[in-house]
């Protein structure tokens, strides 16, 4: 018996597997992406910040043109969205953040923003984020105009995944 049990595991260790170099890697990606990883509510939104902060100097170099900000969201796998100021298209928590920047330019307080977007009834937990940010027009008087505002939609699980991949 310990004969046939030592055969047996002679056996399984001389079969080098039949999958490919890259079924292998393919394998270890999925299960790497499969792996639990678990963030506090802080550094979620610190993430979001940084990935928003970069989505927005990307815009900032393709000068906001809207067929590159449309590639970029591709890229990112982001929604991006341009308004201005009274927008009829806008979303409720969009008017929102819209009033205060035009509100903020007034005292100069023009920062970039992120929000949790609730998903769930209960209003506890949230499924995606967005981060907000002015486009801003210096005027003679030395006052501010806010030109429009940048909203970048991402997913909760995104960010997640990215920044769990940057640790």
């Amino acid at each position: 018996m310990k004969k046939l049990v030592f055969l047996g595991i002679a056996l399984a260790m001389g079969c080098g597997g039949s999958l490919t170099d890259e079924q292998r890697k393919k394998l270890r990606e999925g299960m790497e992406e499969q792996q639990i990883v678990r963030l506090s509510d802080s550094e979620i939104m610190t993430a979001s910040l940084e990935l928003g902060r970069n989505i927005f100097a990307a815009l900032e170099r393709v000068d906001f043109h809207p067929a590159k900000a449309d590639s970029l969201g591709a890229v990112y796998q982001v929604r991006l969205r341009h308004l201005v100021p009274g927008s009829p298209d806008a979303l409720e928590v969009e008017n929102q953040v819209i009033e205060a920047y035009v509100l903020g330019a007034e005292t100069g307080a023009t920062q970039d923003n992120i929000q949790k977007l609730r998903s769930t009834p209960s209003g506890e937990d949230y499924d995606s984020l967005m981060y907000s940010r002015p486009v801003i027009r210096p005027q003679p008087d030395g006052s501010i105009q806010v030109d429009g505002v940048w909203n970048i939609y991402f997913s909760k699980r995104d960010v997640i995944k990215t920044a769990s991949k940057n640790d």
